[in-house]
């Protein structure tokens, strides 16, 4: 819903700039030296910051998966201790999910939760209630390991989440944006159709430019692709479709 707004709303400024181009002349043209410079220092400025939060991405989706393959490891390895220790544990995890599902991918990691605390509590009743004889000895060690990994992961999760563009570079690229689009619209257009559509096309570019930059920074690009996904998937695997 929110991809199609933001896809209609570029069409609008694209058709509003096109004929605001067609009709009016902004000032006097502005020497091509200022559009080259600006167009290299915004190209500079943007594809760096643009590749450094797309890096920062790509890591919180490894770290998920991280997380999310070692919850439903954790989930598969409490069977051994029988299906109601089993069925606990998938409320546990379940619970956990649900919030990402209706709060977001980040909900865990910006409000206090106990899932983790949860699942070593669960595990403590299970060792008394059951004992470690057979395999549920070298389940316990494994799940204490996914444990800890989990409380490291989500360590780092927390930590990329903070990582921002800070606000002096942010107005590095506003300001350099600024700067370009109105040296590309002083470019004579009045009425020239094709002129008006390469500068109308230009310089919404560069807002969506802008605008990438901005959801990366704030991870909502891929909101959906980074936890609702996953997420879904292991509530699948607990509820036994998987």
């Amino acid at each position: 819903m929110k991809k199609a707004l933001l896809e209609i709303c570029l069409i609008i400024v694209f058709v509003l700039l096109t004929v605001c181009y067609y009709n009016n002349s902004f000032g006097t043209e502005v020497d091509k030296v200022f559009i080259t410079l600006s167009t290299f220092l915004f190209a500079l400025f943007s594809g760096f910051f643009i590749s450094r939060q797309s890096g920062r991405y790509g890591e919180i989706r490894k770290l998920t998966a991280d997380f999310d393959g070692t919850m439903s490891a954790i989930y598969r390895a409490m069977g051994h201790f029988g299906n109601d220790v089993q069925k606990k544990t998938g409320e546990i995890i379940k619970n956990h999910y649900e919030m990402i599902l209706k709060k977001g991918w980040d909900y865990p990691f910006t409000h206090k939760t106990t899932t983790i605390t949860d699942l070593h509590r669960l595990t403590e009743e299970a060792i008394k209630e059951n004992g470690l004889d057979g395999i549920k000895n070298s389940v316990v060690s494994r799940n204490m390991v996914g444990l800890g990994d989990l409380q490291k992961i989500r360590k780092n999760m927390v930590a990329l989440r903070e990582e921002r563009i800070p606000l002096f570079q942010w107005l590095l690229v506003y300001i350099v944006a600024v700067i370009l689009i109105i040296t590309v619209s002083t470019l004579p257009s009045i009425d020239s159709l094709m002129s008006s559509l390469i500068k109308a096309a230009f310089v919404s570019s560069v807002l969506v430019a802008v605008v990438l930059l901005k959801q990366l920074d704030s991870l909502k690009l891929f909101s959906g692709a980074i936890g609702e996904n996953s997420a879904k998937d292991v509530v699948n695997i607990i509820a036994g479709k998987k």
